[in-house]
């Protein structure tokens, strides 16, 4: 028994050793200790009191208040990148706010309602959002990325129809290989690589 707490020691001080080898000259102890305290207090477990902007109802400028302080995932760290700390599906309230709507132009302030959130439990997830149309999303990577189907067509522009095209990882789209100056009357169309008359 006491070998092994012997050897537990022993691997513990050799780890932090070697953890103060590769921080030599950036982080200390202390500062190490301060960074796991702060990691304790800013996990994804609970919202915490945030300060949250009011929309601006369309046509005006700004609303007074502008902001209200309500409980929010934002701000709390994830340890897995690209994971963000978001509200739970379902676990979110809605509140109705009175405020003044105001422009710069003069126009009389108006009284309006504005609508957000409280998250009400986090979570750590991706945030899947909308895609470009040439694109699609991928869980596992948290990413828009380009949409394979598009890259199948247009290598079989290339391969079966002979067209002078080339897919574009970079642009998610099929590119022409050459591409020309038009006529006064004529406009370049990427999609059939030419020069096509304006109607």
């Amino acid at each position: 028994m006491l070998m092994k707490i012997v050897l537990v020691a022993a691997v513990v001080i050799a780890f932090d050793l070697g953890v103060a080898e590769i921080d030599k000259g950036c982080m200390n102890r202390n500062d190490r200790k301060h960074n796991r305290d702060l990691l304790k207090t800013t996990r994804c477990l609970d919202p915490q009191p945030s300060l949250v902007q009011l929309p601006v109802p369309e046509g005006f400028d700004y609303v007074m208040p502008s902001v209200v302080t309500l409980p929010q995932c934002t701000g709390l760290s994830c340890s897995a990148f690209p994971e963000r700390c978001l509200p739970m599906s379902g676990q979110t309230l809605n509140h109705t706010y009175k405020v003044y709507a105001r422009s710069r132009n003069g126009i009389k302030p108006v009284c309006a309602k504005v609508t957000v959130q409280e998250h009400l439990a986090c979570e750590c997830r991706c945030d899947e959002r909308a895609c470009p149309s040439n694109r699609v999303f991928n869980i596992e990577t948290c990413d828009c990325e380009c949409n394979p189907h598009l890259g199948t067509r247009c290598n079989a522009r290339r391969e079966v129809y002979g067209e002078e095209v080339m897919w574009s990882k970079s642009m998610c789209s099929c590119e022409c290989d050459n591409v020309e100056e038009c006529g006064s009357n004529q406009f370049w169309d990427p999609d059939k690589c030419e020069c096509a008359a304006i109607y």
